[in-house]
């Protein structure tokens, strides 16, 4: 792995080898050995950003490139894939810190789920974007602070009515046995029967127009 990039030197290249080189010889993912130096090159300049000090990329980096690179700009959503992707309890060492750091594994992850064609793959990552508790299900107070962002306005009387309707809506079709909860074994059933609901409480995913761009930008063949 001798010049992966010419804008480093001889030493920081080596720092790079060093540092990252054990980390890809373990890790499965889907992407080849070029595309995952690649990333891990990404990963490494926002690191440099830090200080010459620093080992892992941040949160609020993570964020940024959640927002500009694969446009998911709601604020709450966002948190949440960053809290979920960030989170890697195989990482012990102690300049990692769990609330505030994202480590090269979980980076790599991100791109093997936005980029995952498997339907299945989808479905789990993007219900657990909208059941952050992990409680397996939405009651009706989760969908409501979705469904809220869906309708804004002046009159306060036709929002609140929309709203309602959107609510109603949502449960008759997610709500298979109607006990006022969504699960994730309903979410699925209906998702599989219907892909264009997979996002239904809000976009966690690029489209495949802003994918082609990322691919190119980060050089994924």
């Amino acid at each position: 792995m001798k010049d992966l990039d010419l804008t480093l030197d001889y030493m920081e290249n080596a720092k790079f080898n060093y540092i990252y080189g054990p980390i890809l010889a373990h890790l499965e993912s889907p992407f080849t050995e070029t595309e995952l130096l690649c990333l891990s090159m990404i990963y490494h300049k926002f690191v440099l950003e830090n200080g010459p000090r620093a080992k892992y990329m941040t949160m609020l980096q993570l964020s940024s490139i959640i927002e500009l690179m694969f446009k998911v700009t709601d604020r709450e959503l966002n948190s949440s894939i960053v809290s979920r992707i960030s989170y890697d309890p195989d990482c012990t060492d102690p300049k990692y810190s769990h609330d505030r750091h994202c480590s090269l594994p979980r980076f790599i992850k991100m791109f093997s789920i936005y980029f995952s064609t498997d339907l299945e793959k989808r479905m789990q990552f993007v219900f657990s974007i909208y059941d952050e508790s992990d409680r397996g299900y939405l009651d009706r107070e989760q969908v409501v602070k979705f469904v809220e962002k869906f309708f804004t306005g002046e009159d306060e009387d036709e929002v609140f009515e929309l709203r309602t309707d959107m609510l109603d809506l949502l449960f008759s079709k997610f709500d298979l046995d109607k006990d006022m909860f969504i699960s994730i074994e309903e979410y699925c059933e209906i998702v599989r029967a219907e892909p264009a609901l997979l996002e239904f409480l809000g976009r966690v995913f690029p489209t495949q127009t802003e994918l082609e761009v990322v691919s190119v930008c980060v050089n994924l063949l």
